[in-house]
């Protein structure tokens, strides 16, 4: 899949890759803007701002947008989390000229009118009582595991809801919003058309200020959520892990993740029909109703790397305390498991590479990062490339990083572990 790339005078990375034959593309425009950029009154922001995608914007209403991009076969979808927030525009290829100022108003001509805002805060409401508990735990788990901005959950508060203002909004997007940290992608549409596009974005050709960072730190925490006794029990665990900065260690904890087991693979239709994946499944013995996966979550400068866990109340403890013992040593991992875990990386790789908006969100990433992978297959040679030996010191110094431990737990919160039981074990 060949790519073009480019950088505007204002800041803005362009990259457009062309696949072979595709009848569907996708237009990403991505700022690195996400819930930890959120400071005081804008706590929660982005939240609303993907809850707003499709609200009324300078150049089009909600009603237009819904209509016309759906009745040209088109979507325009938002995606966030900590560190980034997306808009992308999947469409025919044929259909892009018609649509493409749709997305560029949706990602950069936001009003949020108060109006608008308060019709969004029943959504809002709604998005909090369905987020799935594993969902919900893997984002406590953050927040247990860093003071600072990344504390900063991707979820609106509960208890912000009522309060949010069109006005944070507009000033979190005018802080934010900026060329220096937008990229435009695009997959399936000429290189020609992405640059225009780009150029849209923003008029002005010079750089703007730089933004203030502000720098996180572990702090070794502990969060619950009650779900109340005796119901099924999510936990997770994790370390400090690494950023998207350094390609090449990146590549080692994905490694590391899927040789330790990153979910079941699925044979059937039943949720019961799924082939375990060693060697955390080998933790669960005969116990049905218990799974394990290991994850790694990568941000600009660093990450997290952790195991989460669902299983019934009455195992939740040994649960706990298997998945705490496993994650303090990773690094027992051998060399046969790590290859495994490589082969795993690169299945996945190449499933990644069937959708047109994964690769168009992932050119972005890897944009914004100043990475050069145009493909899966580009990704699967790196993958081939790292040294078992290599990926073993990566798995040595998660091991380390046990001392700064942090546990989220959502279920049934009174029969777990409490922290200092968990920490001193």
């Amino acid at each position: 899949m060949e790519v073009q790339r480019s950088s505007l005078l204002n800041g803005i990375r362009v990259a457009a890759a062309k696949p072979q034959g595709s009848q569907m593309g996708a237009c990403t425009i991505m700022y690195q803007a996400g819930s930890r950029y959120e400071i005081d009154d804008e706590l929660g922001a982005t939240h609303f701002i993907r809850a707003a995608s499709s609200a009324t914007c300078r150049g089009y209403s909600t009603y237009a947008k819904t209509r016309f991009v759906a009745q040209q076969g088109g979507a325009i979808t938002c995606t966030g989390d900590r560190q980034s927030i997306a808009f992308t525009l999947k469409c025919p290829v044929t259909k892009f000229p018609l649509l493409k100022n749709y997305l560029l108003d949706t990602a950069v001509r936001g009003l949020f009118h108060q109006w608008e805002i308060n019709d969004l805060k029943r959504i809002v409401k709604d998005d909090l009582h369905r987020i799935h508990p594993e969902q919900r735990v893997i984002d406590l788990a953050q927040r247990a595991c860093w003071g600072g901005p990344l504390s900063n959950s991707i979820f609106c508060e509960p208890d912000r809801v009522s309060g949010m203002l069109g006005d944070s909004l507009v000033s979190f997007t005018s802080r934010n919003f900026k060329t220096d940290q937008c990229t435009v992608t695009s997959v399936g549409i000429p290189f020609e058309e992405t640059i225009k596009l780009a150029e849209m974005v923003e008029h002005r050709r010079e750089l703007p200020p730089p933004r203030c960072e502000m720098c996180s730190f572990p702090r070794r925490g502990y969060e619950t959520y009650d779900l109340g006794p005796n119901t099924t029990t999510w936990l997770c665990v994790v370390v400090p892990g690494c950023g998207t900065c350094d390609m090449n260690c990146l590549i080692k904890h994905a490694i590391i993740a899927e040789a330790c087991g990153a979910g079941n693979t699925q044979t059937g239709q039943h949720s019961y029909d799924r082939m375990p994946l060693t060697p955390l499944a080998l933790m669960a013995g005969d116990d049905l109703h218990t799974e394990y996966k290991a994850f790694n979550i990568s941000y600009q400068e660093t990450g997290v790397f952790g195991i989460v866990a669902k299983t019934r109340a009455c195992s939740a403890w040994n649960v706990a305390m298997a998945a705490s013992e496993f994650l303090t040593n990773v690094a027992d991992l051998d060399f046969k498991q790590i290859e495994i875990g490589k082969r795993r990386l690169q299945l996945n790789l190449a499933l990644h590479q069937e959708d047109c908006v994964n690769i168009c969100e992932g050119l972005a990433l890897a944009a914004a990062n100043n990475a050069q992978i145009d493909s899966a297959k580009d990704a699967m040679t790196m993958v081939d490339s790292t040294c078992a030996a290599d990926v073993r010191t990566a798995a040595a110094c998660l091991s380390r990083k046990s001392c700064n431990m942090a546990f989220a737990v959502v279920g049934d919160v009174g029969i777990v572990p409490h922290e200092w039981e968990l920490f001193r074990s």
